[in-house]
């Protein structure tokens, strides 16, 4: 009995359990042709329509899967390129050129996407009329790379070029499996040979490119064959177009040795070095690589175009740290006829007004570049007037564009009040060391490297300075792309003051401002002294920023700084400014527009900013 009640117990569940599975079976049965055409619908295809003020309209829908990262590429593409886009905003379009414009969009719509990777890409054309076209597309799928073969003949074959011909085997973009596109060919053909022409090698050329498509496969086969021709070295360097100067003023900028390897690096610097002095319009340097010399040298043509000798300039403008601005500039270009250029101004601000005289010297033949500075500087800032009297000299040798150090002596006479009461005399005789180094893809608008900057100012006698101190500072920039159109900066400087209690306000540190903690007034952080804010004898300030470009030239920001100055790192308490802004690559230069947030003061700010700050 006990077997006969326990039985039902464990029978029943198992039976109810059978027949439940038979339904839920027979219900998948009934759902496969649904779950069958769900592919279908998630796959819904891409579409987008054009239309004009007078009525004119286009609609495009697109299937075969259309890799999500070109869906809004080939929209573009279509929108910009076909001509019946371009038409349809004529007032003077007509139905006949309406018919023959749609008659025609099929087989531009192919050679269109031929760019991209798809190729014979197949175009409906349904129910046109007198002002609408609908077509669509069924694409195919992306070309791909299926096969590479790259081969690298003449001179770089030779072991002593061996580092050369390894770097262009490894700089071909385009491996296997990569998706085919005619910007990815064009482009990669153009890197292989880019790495020749810069090192030694600019008459390389390509002697054969193919690229082979399936049809049934879309696999693509390339061929590359490229010929790296002669070794070439540098040869005679000869100036033309000089009109106030004499050559020889010119020639210690000329740091090309003659029988030297040919680099198109050396021939940029070259540039650089004869820019860099102030006195040219323009500099083309070119070499005759075409016109090689027995000893296959080729001569390097520098030709100048002469800035006037004399100008005067007269600018208006506003600053977020020292607010309008009126600036007078005058400038010699051939001072003393020698060739000096002397460029002073008068700068007239809200909280900065100064006269300054900067005599620069051509550099000599050891590769010196001398300087003399006379400033007469008063800023009014929180509460604190500062008038300096500064006379100085430098020295700089090196490249500006990487690595740069300096020398110099400089004589300060400071007059200072502190909230109208306060008033002091300060002076200080120092000398200064310093050194700049770049590593950037970019000097204007750099996506990629670094910048340090460093410099130390000893006031060493006693005699000549109220005492003796030394002020240590340095600051490093960073740029780093997070993705193709996602960059992140970053920025961190550090200042401090060892010595004598009696230090110059020139000489003491303090923060906020554009290029310092955004979301504080300009110079307003800093130590507190009765209602003034003064300068301090430390300084650690910081940035983080992410920038996300949304177009080639138009992008968003959003960043945090940190920082302060103080008496003593034992009394350093940093504060934070974080906010958004809009930046822009101008023709001269990155531009930034900020509002931030100060945390201390609860308080909002606008920030320019124009270039960067080296």
């Amino acid at each position: 009995m006990l077997h006969r009640f326990i039985q039902p117990c464990f029978i029943t569940p198992l039976c109810l359990l059978k027949n439940r599975l038979r339904g839920l079976i027979k219900y998948v049965f009934l759902l496969l042709p649904l779950l069958s055409a769900l592919p279908a619908i998630a796959e819904e295809p891409l579409w987008f329509e054009v239309q004009t003020d007078n009525r004119y309209r286009t609609r495009f829908f697109i299937s075969g899967n259309p890799l999500p990262a070109q869906q809004s590429k080939l929209r573009e593409l279509l929108q910009k390129h076909l001509s019946i886009h371009e038409a349809m905003s004529n007032p003077r379009m007509n139905a006949s050129e309406w018919q023959r414009l749609i008659q025609k969009t099929p087989q531009e719509i192919s050679d269109l996407l031929a760019t991209e990777g798809y190729f014979k890409t197949q175009t409906t054309l349904r129910r046109p009329d007198a002002t609408q076209a609908e077509f669509h597309l069924m694409l195919p799928p992306a070309a791909a790379v299926k096969q590479v073969n790259v081969s690298i003949s003449g001179e770089v074959q030779q072991p002593a070029y061996q580092a050369t011909l390894e770097a262009a085997q490894k700089s071909w973009p385009l491996p296997v499996n990569s998706i085919f596109t005619q910007a990815a060919w064009t482009s990669a053909k153009r890197d292989i040979l880019a790495v020749l022409l810069r090192d030694q090698f600019p008459n390389a050329k390509l002697t054969r490119s193919q690229a082979l498509v399936d049809p049934a496969t879309q696999a693509v086969m390339i061929e590359i064959a490229v010929d790296s021709g002669p070794a070439v070295k540098v040869g005679h360097v000869l100036i033309q177009g000089l009109q106030h100067y004499p050559e020889s003023l010119l020639r210690p900028l000329i740091t090309l040795k003659t029988g030297a390897p040919y680099r198109q690096e050396d021939l940029l610097t070259l540039q650089n070095s004869f820019m860099s002095t102030g006195k040219f319009r323009a500099v083309d340097v070119i070499a005759k690589t075409d016109q090689l010399n027995p000893d296959r040298s080729a001569d390097i043509m520098v030709t100048v175009t002469e800035l006037e000798q004399y100008s005067m300039r007269i600018g208006t403008g506003a600053s977020t740290n020292t607010g309008a601005r009126v600036v007078f500039n005058y400038t010699n270009r051939n001072l003393f006829e020698r060739g000096l250029l002397w460029d002073s101004s008068v700068r007239l601000e809200q909280r900065l007004q100064a006269v300054t005289s900067n005599i620069t010297f051509l550099t000599d033949e050891q590769g010196y570049r001398d300087s003399i500075q006379n400033n007469l500087i008063r800023t009014a800032v929180e509460g604190q007037v500062t008038t300096a009297i500064q006379n100085g000299v430098r020295r700089y040798w090196g490249q500006p564009t990487s690595i740069e150090q300096f020398v110099g002596a400089n004589l300060l006479y400071e007059f200072l009040t502190v909230d109208g009461e306060n008033s002091q005399f300060n002076k200080a005789a120092t000398v200064a060391y310093g050194f700049n180094m770049r590593r950037l893809n970019n000097a204007l608008a750099p996506t990629k490297g670094w910048i340090f900057n460093t410099q130390f100012q000893l006031a060493p006698l006693d005699k000549l300075s109220d005492g003796r101190f030394l002020q240590s500072q340095a600051r490093l920039q960073a740029f780093y792309p997070l993705t193709e159109s996602t960059q992140w900066l970053g920025r961190i400087e550090v200042g401090s003051i060892t010595g004598s209690g009696r230090v110059p306000a020139t000489y003491l540190f303090r923060a906020g401002g554009d290029q310092s903690v955004r979301g504080y007034a300009f110079q307003s952080l800093g130590v507190k002294e009765a209602d003034a804010i003064v300068g301090g004898r430390v300084l650690l300030t910081g940035s983080s920023e992410i920038v996300q470009w949304l177009t080639t030239s138009w992008g968003a920001a959003v960043f945090v700084d940190f920082g302060n100055a103080a008496n003593s790192w034992k009394d350093y308490e940093p504060v934070l400014g974080y906010g958004l802004g809009a930046r822009w690559r101008s023709p001269i230069g990155p531009v930034g527009v900020d509002i931030a947030r100060g945390q201390e003061t609860g308080e909002y700010r606008l920030h320019f900013n124009l270039g960067v700050n080296f």
